[in-house]
């Protein structure tokens, strides 16, 4: 709970009890200015949260003043957009004309939206310890590789690949949900805040999270396969050349024309057809597959070669170029290499090893 106290006019002192519930209030600052009290604020959501509603209850001399019975405007109520500078203004005067003597005590409580459910799914799951959520992925076959014909030579031949079902992560592992199991945050992007996409992260920095991560929750976190990733990606569509988004992935990701040249919060840009966000831009993400050509040949959840040099990232990032975001779209870097483009998120095997 955070408190900011002033003192406004005959020695009344305002105080500001901001509860934390799902979005949160943040930098709070408070004044007078004529015969109006203000409180300024920054308002910042988790992931996926774009905007939230802001209740103001003011306590005078014992007793509660909702909203609707004081002269308020500005920032509160529904659709309060998430970001800086966010300001509510109280006609003091106006609501108590003949003044007053004692404490004023305002409660601003910033309560998120329900997220509607992506439209036919259901069995969303979050693990308790970190806050990781995940949402399922049915199995299924589909065509993977460049089906667009815009993709590169490692990207062909398409083949058909067939896939259990799985649970995705919905967001790519956060900064706090790093911190929560390591202790430490690696991230260049600190000040992005805790809701951030974790970076600098090698794929050997990944697999000891996940053995700590397993070890407490007692459950089988791995990384997505590439072809779970890509399958995912594509939100069930056969050729899907972007992750939901048709031909347009600036509405889906944060990328090299939008991202102002950093990470952004997760979960900003609109999900793909399975509720999954950002699988295109903001952090490339490590896969678990080490690299190596296609074949032509179909396969039954293929994990990839045994050995090999370097390891997989898909998706692109916040320095990527629209091509670099494609579903099909491959890169590689050996596994100890660390960038503060990179990240990754986790998977959850509907299977007896995923418990």
């Amino acid at each position: 709970m955070t408190y900011s106290r002033i003192f406004l006019i005959a020695a009344a002192a305002l105080s500001l009890a901001v509860p934390v519930r799902a979005a949160e209030v943040k930098n709070l600052r408070s004044g007078q200015q004529g015969n109006k009290a203000f409180a300024v604020y920054d308002l910042a959501g988790k992931p996926g949260e774009l905007d939230a509603e802001v209740k103001v209850v003011i306590e005078v001399g014992g007793e509660k003043y909702t909203a609707d019975r004081l002269t308020l405007r500005g920032d509160l109520g529904k659709g309060v957009k998430v970001g800086v500078g966010k300001r509510i203004e109280w006609e003091l005067l106006k609501d108590m004309p003949a003044g007053f003597d004692g404490e004023v005590t305002w409660d601003v409580d910033a309560v998120a939206p329900k997220a509607p459910a992506a439209p036919g799914i259901a069995g969303e799951i979050t693990d308790p310890w970190t806050g990781i959520a995940l949402l399922p992925v049915p199995g299924g076959c589909f065509a993977m590789g460049d089906g667009s014909g815009d993709g590169d030579g490692d990207e062909k031949p398409v083949h058909q690949v067939c896939l259990d079902p799985f649970h995705l992560g919905k967001f790519e592992v956060t900064q706090a949900q790093w911190h929560t199991v390591m202790g430490n945050n690696p991230s260049y992007f600190k000040q992005c805040g805790k809701n951030c996409p974790v970076e600098s992260v090698s794929w050997n920095d990944v697999q000891s999270f996940l053995e700590k991560l397993n070890k407490r929750t007692g459950k089988g976190y791995r990384l997505p396969t590439e072809a779970e990733w890509e399958y995912a990606a594509g939100g069930g569509e056969r050729h899907s050349t972007y992750p939901g988004t048709g031909n347009r992935p600036s509405e889906f990701a944060w990328e090299m024309t939008n991202s102002g040249g950093k990470v952004h919060p997760a979960g900003l840009k609109k999900p793909n057809a399975y509720g999954i966000h950002d699988l295109s831009g903001n952090v490339a993400e490590w896969v678990q597959d080490f690299k190596d050509d296609y074949q032509a040949a179909a396969q039954t959840a293929p994990k990839g070669p045994e050995s090999g040099r370097n390891r997989v990232l898909r998706g692109g990032s916040w320095l990527s170029p629209a091509g670099e975001l494609r579903t099909s779209a491959r890169s590689e870097l050996n596994p100890s290499v660390k960038s503060s483009t990179i990240g990754f998120r986790v998977l959850l095997p509907d299977a007896p090893d995923g418990k």
